[in-house]
C-alpha cells in the first residue's frame, strides 16, 4: 500500500489516499467523486489515462494534482 496526497485544482483540497497495487487513476477520481477530471504528476503535463495503474507509477508519499479536464486542454494549448 502506498500514501498519497491529490490536490485538486481550484481549491484549496489536499486530499490524503492510501491505495493498493492495481489502483487506476479512475478509482482514485471516482474515490474522490472528481468526475470530468483528469490526474497528474507533474500539474497537467504528464497526465495518467483514465484506465492507467497509478501504483505502479507513484512513489509512497507523492503528490498527484486533479484537474478538470477543461483546464487540462487550456495548458496543452499554451
Amino acid at each position: 500500500m502506498k500514501s498519497i496526497v491529490v490536490i485538486t485544482a481550484g481549491t484549496n483540497n489536499h486530499t490524503d489516499l492510501s491505495i493498493e497495487p492495481g489502483t487506476t487513476a479512475k478509482d482514485i477520481l471516482n474515490q474522490l467523486n472528481l468526475q470530468g477530471y483528469n490526474l497528474s504528476k507533474d500539474s497537467g503535463r504528464q497526465i495518467f489515462g483514465d484506465s492507467e495503474n497509478v501504483y505502479a507509477n507513484v512513489d509512497d508519499g507523492e503528490k498527484l494534482h486533479a484537474f478538470s479536464k477543461t483546464d487540462v486542454g487550456k495548458v496543452l494549448t499554451k
